[in-house]
């Protein structure tokens, strides 16, 4: 998610991502609640399992433990669930936690800016969808991790930074058309 401004709140939601499973299917029994594999999908502890299957190929990103969002909901699709919900379920959860902090970051916002339109922030969203398909927010990452250990991770991510770059409005600098402008207002005041 990319926050532009708290005053009025401005959220772009970025509707590709990663999605990521546990490499051990989960069960409530007895002797599973100390293996991290089963409960956790975090990617830097999930990468550790011996189980643990990374897609190399942009082709086949519905493979492994680290999936596009958009293979994922691609799959959810085939198997009829219902994406407009989904997705609006998705949202509420984002909405919600932004709400529930917007008093503060609009406080400190005002603090350490000069202007409203002048600073963004990246959050990175981590939910849970459970059996019943509902999101469930696990945490909110301020800044999240741009590293790219898989060539799925940099397309996405790559991309990410583009939109975020083209979105706030930084232009591409061109070092030959700023020497001439430079120069030609130098001669401007001779």
């Amino acid at each position: 998610m990319l926050v532009t401004s708290f005053d009025p709140l401005r959220i772009y939601v970025y509707k590709e991502g990663l999605a990521r499973f546990a490499t051990q299917e989960y069960a409530q029994q007895k002797g599973t609640k100390g293996n991290k594999f089963v409960h956790l999908t975090n990617y830097s502890i999930n990468k550790k399992s011996a189980n643990y299957v990374q897609s190399e190929n942009l082709e086949n990103d519905d493979f492994g433990f680290k999936w596009s969002l958009t293979a994922f909901c691609k799959h959810l699709e085939e198997i009829n669930i219902d994406m407009d919900l989904f997705w609006s379920r998705i949202f509420d959860v984002i909405v919600k936690s932004f709400l529930s902090v917007e008093n503060m970051l609009y406080i400190a916002t005002h603090k350490t800016c000069t202007h409203k339109s002048n600073c963004f922030e990246l959050y990175g969203f981590d939910i849970l969808i459970d059996s019943d398909f509902k999101p469930w927010l696990i945490e909110v990452n301020l800044s999240p991790s741009l590293a790219t250990d898989s060539v799925l991770d940099m397309q996405i991510k790559s991309a990410l930074i583009a939109d975020t770059l083209n979105i706030i409005g930084v232009k591409q600098f061109d070092r030959k058309v700023e020497s001439l402008n430079k120069a030609k207002n130098r001669m401007k005041s001779y």
